[in-house]
């Protein structure tokens, strides 16, 4: 793992795990699967700076449809910025794709900047979340 993984999957636990304790239900789902799909991302990563990540593009396909159908549940403003985020990075995916000209540097500048709309949104998620009642 680079040091730039390694940043990014630390922030990423200290976010979700703050989320996952922290908030209701929508936001402990969105935590879980935000979390599920980047330490999955993380073991499907073939070859850091080498071709199409097809492995982690069908995960954040995936996550992307997940955070889709959960803010059409919700009420809250979040879910939807963390999944026009996460279609983002599948759109910068497609991107990457298509073009003969995009950099594998340009790619990944993109992909964590995305990613981090993602977890800024799961974060503002479970700060606003209205407190669960404990008995």
């Amino acid at each position: 793992m680079s040091t730039l993984e390694v940043i990014g999957l630390v922030i990423m636990l200290g976010v979700c795990g703050f989320t996952l304790l922290r908030g209701g239900s929508t936001e402990r789902r969105a935590a879980l699967a935000v979390s599920f799909a980047w330490i999955a991302s993380t073991v499907a990563d073939m070859d850091w700076w080498t071709g199409v990540q097809w492995g982690i593009l069908l995960i954040d396909a995936a996550l992307a449809v997940f955070l889709v159908w959960l803010s059409t549940r919700s009420r809250r403003i979040w879910p939807a910025v963390a999944a026009a985020g996460v279609v983002l990075i599948v759109l910068t995916h497609i991107a990457f794709l298509t073009s003969a000209t995009m950099r594998q540097a340009g790619f990944f500048t993109v992909y964590y900047l995305w990613s981090y709309l993602v977890l800024g949104a799961v974060l503002w998620g479970g700060v606003t979340a209205p407190r669960r009642q404990t008995r």
